[in-house]
């Protein structure tokens, strides 16, 4: 089950897989591919598996054919490092960019390591997409119009009466911005303080199996 999210006079949906679909503009979003991840890993002797990225592709592939997407926007963080970047992960690529007209503002990850030649628009700063502006870092609490961005890779606890505690990856809504979960398979997450968050005016949608619900502001 997916959340309505209306902004900017837009409605945009929340998706369970992470990632955020615009009807209007057929466009989909997603943050932190992180792809090729795993082979830096297995460069520098790390016993990590492979097909994580192909699985991350699959995945964002299905999403787009399902709703139909005609562009697909990814808020930074497409690559992890240059080890990374093998042939078979250029290939693949290769063939997704091909199929989805797909832009990329460019992440920390991204700037220094980006390779010429993808059938996909690369773009630095920031991407005016009509009301919204697509990013990668979240601009300060303030800032003017609606950002869609990525970086945090947000998660929050949830606790049970019981006392057991659990981590879920999360979008963080606040009044100016909307931060994405990392879409990646090995990509992490960063803790957010749900108490905070609500003392900064902001939402928590988390996570479920094939849900996204939001929580209750207070911690």
């Amino acid at each position: 089950m997916s959340l309505r999210l209306d902004a900017a006079g837009e409605s945009l949906w929340l998706l369970p897989d992470g990632a955020v679909w615009w009807p209007a503009a057929r466009t989909l979003f997603a943050a932190d591919l992180h792809l090729g991840k795993g082979a830096a890993f297995r460069a520098q002797g790390q016993p990590v598996p492979a097909g994580s990225s192909a699985r991350t592709l699959a995945r964002l592939r299905s999403l787009a054919e399902f709703h139909g997407a005609q562009r697909l926007v990814v808020l930074g963080d497409f690559w992890h490092g240059a080890e990374g970047l093998t042939p078979a992960l250029l290939a693949d690529v290769t063939t997704f960019a091909s199929a989805i007209e797909t832009v990329l503002v460019l992440g920390n990850h991204d700037r220094r390591i980006h390779p010429a030649g993808l059938p996909l628009r690369a773009v630095s700063g920031s991407l005016a997409l009509g009301p919204f502006t697509a990013a990668h870092e979240p601009p300060a609490a303030g800032t003017p119009g609606f950002t869609l961005a990525g970086h945090l890779h947000p998660a929050v606890v949830i606790a049970s009466r019981a006392g057991d505690r659990l981590r879920r990856p999360c979008f963080v809504r606040w009044p100016h911005a909307l931060v994405l979960p990392a879409f990646g398979g090995l990509t992490g997450a960063l803790t957010l303080h749900r108490a905070e968050l609500a003392r900064q005016g902001a939402e928590v949608a988390v996570l479920g199996d094939g849900e996204v619900r939001w929580l209750p502001r207070t911690a």
